[in-house]
């Protein structure tokens, strides 16, 4: 991945923490647009001038926005994160953000580490700011140990499992819900990234079926054009059905799988309309943190 968007190497943008929100970091509009058709699901942090990779999960909403979640918290705590911190970001161009912390003094924060493979850094390079982090946000579900670290673990859950980014972006999605996912019944939808649906050949397609909890719902889907004039898959009737069942609200995200034939349980290979049944194993981890069972 790491050449996927040349013309972006040395893209840079700042963030000012504002709020003791440690959830999730918005990165700016123009960045997430210019990432466009080519959206990664994980980006790597790493302090400006070497050190640690820290992988951070990256989720984009039904409006475009673009998000650091998952990992995002670990990262400033590690940090030392808090009102007032001032962050300047470096893309690489491939799967990497270099970051640049300043504290209230205006001054650049440096970091000692006892190790450049350890977990924590060392508190002497914190303290200028206001404490950081009361606590990570809560969850049943963790980072897998691999490297690629696309996958959850949750009590045995099948989104385990290393890939390189490549593979998970053409295999798997998240997404934070909106409101714009909870519209009028009929108007409802949520769209896949262009990625994956180009690589799952969603154009020859004209429903999915969606797995969780042991349940199953067909989602028909819808074929448009996103503003860049490259084609937009969505997911829409059945897909309202599926949020009122499993009572998903706004905040939740939810994580889309390929579930592949030999993954299924014994059942026909069709649907009996001619058309390969193509399944999404889905799992939704809720706004605090906690994962639907």
């Amino acid at each position: 991945m790491e050449d996927e968007n040349p013309d972006l190497s040395g893209f840079e943008f700042f963030r000012v923490i504002l709020e003791n929100t440690w959830e999730k970091q918005r990165m700016p509009d123009e960045f997430a647009a210019a990432l466009d058709g080519r959206e990664p699901q994980e980006l790597k942090l790493r302090e400006a001038g070497g050190g640690r990779l820290w992988a951070v999960d990256v989720v984009f909403d039904g409006d475009g926005h673009m998000y650091l979640t998952r990992g995002w918290a670990q990262f400033a705590r590690a940090h030392g994160l808090g009102l007032g911190s001032f962050l300047v970001f470096t893309y690489d161009g491939g799967s990497t953000l270099s970051v640049s912390v300043f504290g209230v003094t205006t001054c650049r924060k440096r970091f000692q580490r006892k190790k450049e493979d350890t977990d924590q850094e060392d508190d002497a390079g914190f303290g200028f700011d206001s404490p950081p982090l009361s606590s990570s946000p809560s969850g049943s579900g963790s980072r897998s140990k691999s490297s690629g670290g696309a996958g959850y673990e949750e009590g045995g859950s099948e989104m385990d499992g290393a890939e390189d980014d490549d593979d998970v972006s053409k295999s798997r999605f998240s997404v934070m819900l909106r409101q714009c996912h909870f519209g009028l019944r009929q108007k409802q939808y949520l769209n896949v990234p262009v990625e994956f649906q180009v690589a799952q050949g969603y154009a020859g397609r004209s429903k999915v079926e969606l797995r969780m909890r042991g349940k199953a719902w067909s989602v028909k889907l819808k074929q448009g054009v996103c503003p860049k004039r490259q084609p937009r898959t969505s997911l829409r009737y059945g897909w309202h059905q599926f949020c009122v069942d499993n009572r998903l609200a706004v905040g939740d995200t939810c994580f889309f799988r390929v579930l592949h034939p030999d993954q299924e349980e014994d059942e026909d290979d069709g649907d009996g309309d001619g058309e390969e049944r193509h399944v999404l194993k889905v799992e939704v981890r809720r706004r605090d943190g906690s994962f639907v069972k």
